[in-house]
């Protein structure tokens, strides 16, 4: 199998457990196999998976500006 195919495997299992963390409470992610350009309040350190690929997850800006609305902190 391709890099491709496992990354596309693991990006969606990440996405999958993401969102049972997050219950009721739904949180809008970008997940990126490249590193972010800035680092931000939400970066935290990349996920290896088994395969060797390290993702890093970030809130997307849309969910960044829902929750300054909503005043979450």
């Amino acid at each position: 199998m391709s890099t491709s195919t496992f990354a596309h495997e693991c990006e969606t299992l990440i996405r999958e457990r993401w969102a049972r963390v997050c219950g009721d409470q739904p949180t809008e992610i970008t997940i990126s196999t490249q590193p972010p350009l800035v680092i931000g309040p939400y970066t935290q350190d990349g996920l290896r998976c088994p395969h060797g690929i390290t993702y890093w997850l970030e809130p997307t800006g849309e969910q960044i500006a829902q929750w300054v609305r909503d005043g979450v902190e």
